[in-house]
């Protein structure tokens, strides 16, 4: 979904704040001219946690291929502006909150300033001119056909050349650590995604220069820096492992086993994780994934890591009447934590609902009636799990409490989701599903309270 699309003419923040800007605070103005072919959209992105989050979007338009944001940013940082989240056609640039404008020029084969810009993005620019022929050579391979051939020597030349590299010229002291940090890693992505791309001849053993040979993935994976300054930074963390196999002259038949197999090398936890929660996503079977988390469940290192898995693992799974049900636990109305295998034993009807949901409520004077028949019966359980937002769980207390709602009821808020409406496959409510004492789902989609087929339906499988 396309956010925050911004089609405005080139303004003073002046004209800005007077048009309706002013509760941005003065915002960034960042304004540019398309000259690389035809394009629809240029999209603004902040790099967080390794990946990219669309914050703008803005139409190129006629006849001059221009396009604008005005971004407010909330802390200094990267960003990153281009056709798409992939590498090709996308630049590095640098926003702070007290920044006036960022203006530039896409042209045939780079970019360049105009009008006035920051230091930080004068010195990202001087540092993309300087790396930009290898950038061209790794990255646009199909502009320009390379191998390793004309491309390591070029490497060479250019690590030679580092150590003259000009001193950066800010007085922003943290954008100067930051900057060191990203040249020395968007200097490695690069380098290594050229042995990635397709090619008409590869390295082997000795070809590797020794930049390649020194690469030490224990200092590389220290901290998660190369998440703070790399697009898809899990990605060249991978490509580390793989490609040390290959200057060393492993010989790897399965890359991805033997990614898993260095795992260990990664000398920070939540990069670990990273690497295993990304590779999860290829399993294509409930079993599959069920034993790649026994084997390396253990390496995820944060809640959303887990919860990774753990919506992976429901979205794979396929529930059918007379299985095992999937079992949920959600809060009742008083904090406690109820879950549906509690109930082993006994008969359990689940009814699915939200106080929003009319077709729910219409159903609730039925599930009444229902109830009050089966009063006395020990062996039925009656479980209503609301999957209202978060922010609704009082307005679910209160109407629970005022409509005598009776029964178990448990509030899903959040988790909804992933633990429920997925693995179940709940596209619409409400849903009733009938559980068996042996915890076997009798009916996935059981009958409503108001159908005549549910009483002879829980009459059977009470006896």
């Amino acid at each position: 979904m396309k956010k925050n699309l911004l089609l405005i003419p080139a303004l003073s923040l002046t004209m800005l704040a007077g048009a309706g800007f002013e509760c941005w605070g003065n915002p960034v103005v960042i304004s540019g001219k398309w000259g690389r072919g035809k394009l629809p959209y240029v999209t603004l992105y902040r790099l967080e946690n390794g990946d990219l989050k669309e914050v703008a979007t803005s139409e190129v338009s006629a006849p001059d291929s221009a396009f604008y944001f005005a971004h407010k940013p909330q802390r200094e940082g990267f960003y990153f502006i281009g056709e798409s989240k992939r590498p090709l056609n996308r630049y590095a640039f640098y926003l702070k909150p007290q920044d006036a404008a960022l203006s530039f020029a896409i042209t045939e084969s780079s970019y360049a300033l105009t009008g006035d810009n920051s230091p930080e993005n004068r010195e990202l620019t001087r540092w993309h001119d300087f790396i930009q022929p290898l950038e061209q050579k790794s990255v646009y391979f199909m502009r320009e056909p390379s191998t390793y051939v004309d491309f390591f020597p070029l490497l060479e030349e250019k690590l030679e050349l580092l150590a003259g590299y000009p001193k950066n010229v800010t007085s922003n002291k943290v954008f100067e650590a930051a900057f060191e940090e990203y040249k020395k890693f968007n200097l490695l992505n690069i380098a290594v995604n050229f042995l990635y791309a397709p090619r008409t001849a590869h390295p082997e053993g000795e070809d590797y220069p020794d930049y390649y040979r020194s690469i030490d993935l224990a200092a590389l994976t220290k901290t998660t820096a190369i998440l703070r300054y790399v697009p898809s930074g899990v990605d060249l963390v991978e490509k580390l492992i793989f490609t040390r196999m290959q200057v060393r002259g492993e010989k790897v038949d399965n890359p991805v086993s033997a990614i898993l197999e260095a795992v260990d090398e990664i000398a920070n936890d939540t990069l670990r994780g990273e690497v295993v929660a990304h590779f999860a996503s290829a399993k294509k079977t409930h079993a599959e994934l069920v034993d790649y988390e026994e084997r390396y469940g253990k390496y995820l290192a944060t809640e959303e890591q887990k919860d990774s898995l753990k919506t992976l693992k429901n979205s794979l799974l396929v529930v059918k009447d007379k299985e095992d049900a999937i079992d949920f636990r959600f809060p009742d109305e008083n904090g406690k934590t109820v879950a549906l295998s509690d109930f082993k034993g006994k008969l359990v009807y689940i009814d699915v609902w939200a106080t929003w949901c009319g077709p729910c409520k219409k159903e609730l004077p039925h599930l009444k009636k229902l109830e009050e028949e089966l009063r006395g019966n020990p062996d039925v359980v009656f479980l209503s799990v609301a999957t209202d937002p978060p922010k609704d769980e009082q307005k679910w207390k209160n109407y629970i409490k005022a409509n005598e709602m009776k029964g178990v009821q448990l509030f899903a808020g959040g988790n909804a989701k992933r633990d429920l409406m997925v693995p179940y496959r709940i596209a619409g409510i409400p849903r009733f599903i009938l559980v068996g004492k042996d915890g076997k789902l009798i009916a996935i989609d059981a009958p409503r309270p108001s159908s005549p087929k549910i009483r002879p339906l829980i009459s059977a499988h009470l006896k």
